[in-house]
């Protein structure tokens, strides 16, 4: 990580997004440089660029204060209408749902990452901090796991490397993975326990195209702190089921 190129002006540009994004209200520049501990001058060069691209906008509730702009709602809007498994996830998570009352998700792998794309809540279930959108790398995630646990070896190889070499997965790690993906690829689904919180469980199945690559996963939350094995089974024949007809939808 220490040998990383970097450009500052892009690192700062994500550092103005990102603290926007998360923003309760719009910011000034001075604020914004302050959270930031970006120089006065350059935030002011970049918030311009950023402003020109409509990557931000000045939002008209407080004077000189910025937002995030419409292009960013636009390149979301535009990714996320090309999902074309979208459509064919929300009936069937409607019925899994139904059928198990729990929260259900459907989410996709994005390089090293996988990104919730679809989310169903349980109303009978508790409310879970989860939303769309939200990103977790692939080793943490039950979606990721059970999609990683279909991939090939080299894939999965490289996969391990880089996260190794990223300082985000140590030698025991990666050898207790590998056992975590075996039992899932043998079980058909996956399972982590605190990915969301420590009282949460998840399991996931991966939905596999005509040439059993991995193109996302159905998961279910669960709020327990402790599940049996017969309870998880339980819960998994519905899941695999659901992700199957997922993938037979889009074959």
């Amino acid at each position: 990580m220490q040998d990383r190129p970097t450009a500052p002006a892009v690192d700062h540009s994500i550092a103005i997004l990102q603290l926007l994004v998360n923003a309760p209200y719009p910011l000034t520049q001075s604020e914004i440089s302050s959270h930031t501990g970006i120089p006065a001058a350059s935030c002011y060069r970049i918030l311009g660029s950023l402003l020109e691209s409509q990557m931000v906008s000045l939002d008209p509730g407080r004077k000189r204060a910025y937002c995030i702009g419409s292009k960013i709602f636009q390149m979301a809007s535009a990714i996320y209408s090309r999902q074309s498994i979208l459509p064919y996830f929300h009936p069937i998570a409607e019925i899994l749902k139904n059928e198990i009352h729990q929260t259900v998700l459907l989410s996709i792998p994005v390089g090293n990452k996988v990104v919730v794309l679809g989310c169903l809540e349980s109303y009978l279930g508790k409310g879970y901090p989860v939303h769309v959108g939200q990103t977790l790398a692939m080793h943490r995630a039950a979606a990721g796991k059970a999609i990683l646990s279909l991939r090939a070896a080299p894939y999965l190889g490289s996969y391990l490397q880089a996260e190794r070499q990223l300082g985000l997965l140590a030698d025991e790690d990666i050898s207790a993975l590998r056992e975590q993906l075996e039992r899932a690829r043998r079980l058909g689904y996956a399972v982590t326990r605190g990915e969301i919180d420590s009282r949460t469980c998840c399991l996931a199945a991966p939905v596999a195209d005509l040439r059993g690559e991995p193109v996302a996963a159905v998961s279910i939350c669960i709020g327990a702190e402790s599940l049996s094995d017969a309870q998880i089974r339980a819960y998994s024949g519905p899941l695999i089921q659901a992700a199957r007809q997922l993938a037979a939808r889009i074959a």
